[in-house]
């Protein structure tokens, strides 16, 4: 009996996502635990692998709403693996053995031959044009099954597509986006010019584009205003001088990593110096709920991270009871599993406090935005030597201007001024957070 593929359930308040891509084509053999598709929803993108191994039947298309437990395709568990793995892709067998064949047939033989699939070559140029029309068509392989129904009915060169997909990859809505930019092209060329060439005709202008914008886009846009209407956002500024983590990370950095496997960044000296901050101003780790301030005594310290579908914020938990090892390790988990959409939705809520860095970006200064329930986010910068007074002598230092956005109706500006005061004397004096003073 086929195994049903199921839409997952991600979380409470999720009752359907959008089907945003399919990994596999339809008819395919999958392998267990292979990722079949990306669903989207409005808090989380996640990939769902195969519960079993066997030959996929797609039910629903790509770019369609489905449900929480909807069956979106069936797995006939049935076929044996093995063999499906051993025999060679459909698209290919026909078209690189045809080749092979061809000179060891008589002439006759050859011309009662059966013609090619006709998937691959009603959609291309007209015969003269067939060595172009057979590059192309590589090119078009490798996409998923819909792009590559896109591209070929409209004649499109995949090339000609600026791909918006993880590295790179031409999406569907890519294609569709390019064709509404051919098709508003001015009219005013005869038929006859049209059929001059058998190259598509040239986009004259892309002023714009124009696609549908992602759930978790609108997630993301929806919380941001919601955060700004609802609380009263001011933030304050101060700059360190990272000499001190600079020395102290190239003192030790090769030891660290042989000892640990990892680099030591710095991240975990700002998730250190946070807590820190956080336990001298109490008030920061909390928030208002209704007409009742909740004081948080725990520690988990959100972590914004930048993916090509949005930003996430991964939650590292109970972050005051981790090494430094720990943190860097737990980082580089939380931010690998982002990008490949192998987050859990309980690992993306609940931060008392949250860090970003805009400084990878080469961003100089910024007002981050708050991320709730916290009431309090920090924001780096980057790294730039700059002339500052040491001693009454200007020398040159590594300077990082950083930024505190807070919740103006819970934190007062001496609270969030003491705050920041205190992690620049924590990153400034790294020892101190070794030694707890």
């Amino acid at each position: 009996m086929p195994i049903e593929v199921k839409i997952p359930e991600v979380g409470e308040s999720i009752t359907e996502g959008f089907l945003a891509e399919w990994s596999k084509s339809d008819g395919d053999v999958v392998a267990r635990d292979e990722p079949l598709l990306v669903l989207e929803t409005d808090k989380i993108t996640m990939t769902v692998n195969a519960e079993e191994a066997g030959r996929l039947e797609i039910l629903v298309k790509e770019g369609e709403t489905v449900e929480v437990g909807q069956v979106v395709a069936t797995i006939d568990d049935t076929v044996a693996q093995s063999t499906a793995q051993a025999a060679p892709p459909p698209a290919t067998s026909e078209s690189e053995t045809e080749p092979e064949t061809e000179p060891e047939t008589e002439p006759k033989p050859k011309a009662d031959a059966p013609a090619p699939p006709a998937t691959a070559e009603p959609p291309l140029s007209p015969p003269a044009g067939a060595p172009q029309a057979s590059a192309k068509l590589d090119t078009v392989r490798g996409l998923s099954p819909a792009v590559q129904r896109l591209v070929l009915e409209h004649h499109i060169d995949p090339s000609d597509i600026d791909g918006t997909g993880r590295g790179g990859r031409i999406t569907k809505a890519d294609v569709l986006a390019f064709i509404a930019d051919r098709e508003t092209l001015p009219e005013a060329a005869s038929e006859e010019d049209v059929n001059a060439s058998a190259e598509p005709t040239p986009i004259l202008s892309e002023r714009q584009t124009r696609k549908p914008m992602s759930p978790m886009r609108q997630r993301i846009a929806e919380r941001l205003v919601e955060v700004q209407q609802q609380a009263a956002i001011l933030t304050t500024f101060n700059e360190a001088d990272l000499s001190g983590v600079m020395a102290l990370r190239g003192k030790y950095k090769e030891m660290f990593k042989d000892r640990h496997g990892i680099g030591l960044g710095f991240m975990s000296f700002f998730v250190k110096a946070s807590i820190d901050a956080l336990k001298t101003v109490p008030t920061v780790n909390g928030f208002i709920d209704g007409d009742q301030v909740v004081t948080n005594h725990y520690y988990d310290i959100g972590i914004a991270v930048s993916t090509e579908r949005g930003l996430v914020v991964p939650v590292i938990r109970n972050a005051d009871g981790l090494t430094m090892a720990e943190i860097e390790l737990a980082i580089a988990d939380l931010a690998t599993r982002a990008q490949e959409r192998k987050l859990e939705l309980s690992e993306l809520s609940g931060a008392t406090f949250t860090i970003s860095n805009g400084g990878v970006f080469g961003s100089m200064m910024s007002t981050p935005i708050l991320n709730p329930p916290g009431s309090a986010i920090l924001g780096m910068h980057a790294i730039t030597k700059r002339p500052v007074v040491v001693n009454d002598e200007v020398v040159i230092r590594p300077m990082m201007y950083l930024a505190v956005s807070y919740d103006h109706r819970l934190i007062d500006g001496r609270e969030s001024v003491t705050f920041l005061k205190r992690i620049v004397e924590c990153i400034e004096n790294p020892e101190r957070m070794m030694l707890e003073v």
